[in-house]
């Protein structure tokens, strides 16, 4: 059909009236342009009355029929042009909406965050105070704890009274820097400095194997989501192991089992390369490794070296050459600055598995793009949080709304996230409760409640839940003031 034949076809006011593409197009703007009454003249639900009877019989009257020529109309028509800019207009309203969910409820619930005295444990190892390096929680209840005197202690959050551990045990002779539970929460897999990492049945508290392969302390240990036969781990000798308890396996003469790596990336992180260098490049520490759930053999992990972030496929095989450096298969950018590297202190992972948050020792959090890793999506930031060391631990809530993160004031900054997992209202909660550097956070996964574990160098353990009233009575007593810990908003522009 041609246009000037649809054109008459939409033009042709005597006749029955068509529907043509320009009809099918300018639904919308009819719509928006149908008249609307005056106001006053609103209906009981305060909304605009349809056009009634009367109406329709002037609109006849206009077009020729004369039947409905006495009828008089009953108030007076305004017509409201069809404009882009309303539709604009709502669309900004509605991202305006969309960056603050849950503003003031969010931050309520975290302005009620409170430590009693009775929830805090000071560790002790042997006798003399051991400062505890890590913590995870393994389902809505236990809550284990790793300290330097090579100690595992497990924890239920639920029970009143004073916080006390349920089981304890010596998992290594020398200090334990991470803990990961197994997806069922019956295993735990520990690392340690001795160079090895350790499979623990936790209820008979009984070694079900040795990981043996790295030179150097183990910094991070992490499950594979969904799977509980494969973890990775990742050590200061600069080297990322794959594990497998299903193979590479031996038994020793006294019956116990080692396994060996089914894969090895040395050097995930190396350090500044020296042009023209004869010998090879060496491997930075690696500080944090996270297995990605959107692709079970993709792991991320994050070094000393500087501040990137590079993914790993744990099926690929690196080169067998000395002086061949692996490649990744995505690596984060960071935006060009004049200044040194200073390296990443831990990895946290949100629950759409969608951004990956990156402590860094700038004093920042970048959140990165899980999957299509470019340059950072934002950067987080604040003057209560300071990271100068590579113990500074993340940690993500299971409601995806919340980013704790410790730091190096001895403070626990918690900020508050939009839907796009960034802080643009400048809202965040300043938990007060450690004497020195907060190291390890921990969320409770079950999402009903709001409850968070934080341990620091003054060899305290704190669990802090939600209750304002609690809150609001304690703070005004000033032993409390001492002992408890209590939590308090602030608000500042957003980091650029």
């Amino acid at each position: 059909m041609a246009l000037t034949e649809i054109t008459q076809r939409a033009n042709n006011r005597g006749g029955a009236r068509q529907t043509t593409l320009f009809d099918s197009l300018g639904a919308a703007q009819r719509r928006h342009k149908r008249t609307r009454k005056a106001p006053g003249q609103e209906n009981a639900h305060g909304e605009n009355s349809p056009p009634d009877k009367a109406e329709q019989a002037a609109k006849r009257a206009r077009t020729g029929d004369t039947a409905a020529t006495d009828v008089q109309p009953q108030a007076t028509l305004v017509t409201r042009p069809f404009t882009m800019l309303g539709v604009h207009a709502a669309l900004r309203q509605r991202q305006r909406q969309a960056l603050a969910p849950h503003s003031v409820a969010a931050g309520a619930r975290l302005a009620a965050l409170v430590s009693p005295a009775a929830r805090a444990f000071r560790v002790a190892g042997d006798g003399a105070g051991a400062l505890p390096l890590a913590c995870k929680y393994g389902g809505a209840a236990r809550l284990a704890l790793v300290d330097e005197a090579g100690f595992v202690s497990v924890f239920d959050t639920r029970r009143g009274g004073a916080l006390a551990p349920l089981q304890r045990w010596r998992a290594h002779d020398n200090a334990v820097f991470d803990v990961e539970w197994c997806g069922d929460g019956a295993q735990a897999v520990t690392a340690s400095a001795d160079e090895t990492c350790r499979l623990w049945d936790v209820e008979r508290e009984l070694c079900l194997g040795t990981f043996a392969g790295h030179a150097q302390t183990v910094r991070a240990v992490s499950w594979r989501h969904g799977d509980a036969h494969c973890f990775a781990s990742a050590s200061r000798d600069g080297a990322i192991m794959a594990w497998d308890v299903r193979c590479n396996r031996t038994v020793a003469a006294d019956g116990a089992r080692v396994f060996r790596p089914v894969n090895v990336i040395a050097r995930a992180h190396p350090a500044a390369a020296v042009p023209r260098a004869r010998r090879p490049v060496a491997g930075a520490s690696v500080t944090a490794v996270r297995h990605l759930r959107h692709n079970p053999c993709l792991l991320a992990s994050a070094g000393s070296a500087s501040e990137a972030v590079r993914f790993w496929d744990v099926r690929m095989r690196v080169a067998s050459r000395a002086s061949a450096l692996p490649q990744p298969v995505a690596a984060s950018l960071l935006p060009p600055a004049a200044r040194r590297a200073r390296g990443t202190s831990s990895l946290a992972l949100d629950p759409d598995a969608t951004r990956l948050y990156a402590a860094c020792n700038d004093s920042a959090v970048y959140v990165h793009s899980a999957l299509a890793p470019a340059r950072p999506l934002a950067r987080l930031a604040a003057p209560e949080f300071e990271c100068r060391s590579f113990n500074v631990g993340t940690a993500m809530s299971p409601c995806g709304r919340h980013l704790a993160a410790g730091s190096s004031t001895g403070s626990v900054v918690v900020w508050e996230l939009d839907r796009f997992g960034t802080n643009a209202s400048g809202r965040r909660a300043v938990l007060q409760g450690h004497a020195k550097e907060a190291g390890c956070v921990a969320w409770n996964p079950d999402s009903t409640r709001l409850e968070l574990a934080t341990c620091g160098d003054d060899g305290i353990l704190r669990v802090w839940h939600e209750d304002a009233l609690l809150a609001e009575s304690a703070s005004r007593d000033p032993v409390n003031r001492c002992s408890w810990g209590f939590s308090r908003l602030a608000c500042s522009p957003p980091a650029p």
